[in-house]
């Protein structure tokens, strides 16, 4: 047995399976969480290249599986990135059924996972870029809305599928490297070229469009959740490149392309968040500073030698990220009731339409306000340790990186005062009550709480992603 068979072959064979029991809602819910954890636990008791004893039975666990010619490599330095990604899930999977996801979320998101982990482990890196396409395809029915136009999930798809190429001609171009050294015009060659492909996947300014748009249209919780799996195995896979390429890293204009796109991705999502007036958009926004700041970050760690505590932060922000995003999502289908199924959903979340529903549901405004001062970086929440170590070491090595990331935080900041100033703006005879679901009422509370204790007591979550730094190489060089 191997480790690609376990954790790419058999959540992928599983999600096909439970495609046939998708009408069975709560059943899938259970057993996609109950996969999703043991493949997590599995990760976290890390036997790849000991082995597990069972009873009389011993059986060895290797680190490499051959398919089609291609090579997927699964070693025990990976197991800290394959509990992220299924206890990720896992966290995901648990609110399906109150976010009234599509039926087809549990199937596809361990599909999802599968290929993800996919990406990280093949051999040559190059065909990442064919199986970040084939998440892509999966991804879009779920983000499809029977009764929407899915603009936005058709440019979603575009905008991958144009980021493929240039992925594919990067590998070709560091294919090279194991014959002898690239010359400095290859490295330009594949550093423009990578960092286009990156900007088409992530959607990095200018191509960010789909983001917003995609908040807007599909289900806030898909969408959130794609999101999430999506830059957080990207910017691992791009951490991957770096390290094995490190030629990309010793050029010195990767440094100031990373500043540049962090900054404009922070600014942007900042102005257009505090001007905004659809809340399903803010989420978009508060995306586009998460990806700013974490560009921000990888270029500040990049261009200090031996600065691992900069990449330990960057993944020290997977944890408030995915909270923060997965609790305001909930938030924002709790509020929108039972427009979620209609044609017009677009307009369900505009600020003209939640007037005064924070007096009808006021769990439900007050956790989506909390979800945004936390992805704002707002004291005392889950998003807040992390960004004040990053604002410090950003203004250590440049005072106008640090001044985008803070511009951003203080824009999402504003678009969420405003937000909860419609939510609870309404004649003052109407009454307050509370009328959300209970399933709702005590997913929301458990969320809201989560971002409190990670906020005021960090030292018990975060060092663990901290850690992480012994993952990757390239600082070291």
């Amino acid at each position: 047995m191997n480790a690609p068979l376990i954790w790419i072959l058999t959540p992928g064979i599983l999600g096909i399976t439970l495609l046939f029991f998708r009408h069975r809602r709560r059943l899938i819910v259970l057993m996609g969480m109950g996969v999703a954890l043991i493949l997590a636990g599995f990760a976290w008791y890390n036997p790849i290249g000991r082995g597990v004893t069972l009873g009389p039975l011993s059986i060895e666990i290797t680190d490499t599986l051959t398919f089609l010619g291609r090579r997927f490599l699964i070693d025990a330095a990976d197991a800290p990135t394959l509990v992220m990604i299924y206890l990720g899930v896992a966290f995901w999977f648990g609110g399906a059924n109150i976010a009234r996801a599509h039926s087809l979320f549990i199937p596809a998101g361990l599909g999802i996972a599968a290929l993800l982990t996919a990406v990280l482990a093949v051999t040559p890196f190059l065909y990442a870029a064919i199986l970040i396409e084939m998440v892509a395809l999966v991804c879009t029915p779920l983000l499809f809305r029977p009764t929407g136009r899915g603009r936005g999930v058709l440019r979603f798809l575009s905008f991958q599928s144009l980021g493929m190429p240039f992925i594919l001609f990067t590998g070709w171009i560091l294919a090279g490297a194991d014959l002898g050294p690239l010359s400095p015009q290859q490295i330009t060659h594949a550093g423009l070229l990578l960092a286009l492909g990156f900007a088409f996947l992530l959607g990095i300014f200018p191509f960010h469009t789909w983001i917003p748009m995609l908040a807007e249209e599909a289900n806030p919780y898909i969408a959130a959740f794609v999101f999430f799996v999506l830059s957080l195995v990207l910017s691992l896979f791009g951490l991957g490149i770096l390290e094995r390429f490190s030629g990309l890293v010793s050029y010195t204009g990767i440094f100031t392309v990373l500043r540049l796109a962090g900054s404009l991705m922070a600014i942007t999502g900042g102005i257009w968040a505090a001007f905004q007036r659809h809340v399903g958009r803010m989420m978009g926004y508060a995306v586009m500073i998460e990806t700013g700041l974490s560009l921000l970050v990888l270029g500040a760690a990049l261009e200090s030698p031996g600065n691992e505590s900069l990449l330990g932060l960057l993944l020290a922000l997977v944890l408030p990220r995915g909270l923060g995003l997965g609790v305001m999502a909930l938030a924002l289908v709790t509020l929108s009731g039972e427009a979620l199924d209609e044609p017009n959903f677009k307009e369900a979340l505009r600020f003209r339409n939640i007037q005064g529903k924070g007096r009808r549901m006021p769990i439900a405004a007050g956790i989506l306000v909390l979800a945004l001062f936390s992805l704002a970086g707002f004291p005392m929440l889950a998003g807040f340790p992390v960004r004040l170590v990053i604002w410090e070491g950003l203004a250590a090595n440049s005072l106008l990186s640090a001044s985008a990331s803070f511009l951003g935080s203080i824009g999402l900041f504003s678009g969420a005062l405003r937000a909860l100033t419609v939510l609870v703006m309404g004649p003052s005879e109407d009454p307050w009550q509370i009328s959300e679901a209970p399933g709702s009422i005590g997913l929301l509370l458990l969320g809201g709480f989560s971002l409190l204790v990670i906020g005021i007591f960090p030292q018990w979550f975060l060092p663990a992603f901290v850690d992480m730094t012994n993952l990757f190489t390239i600082l070291g060089r």
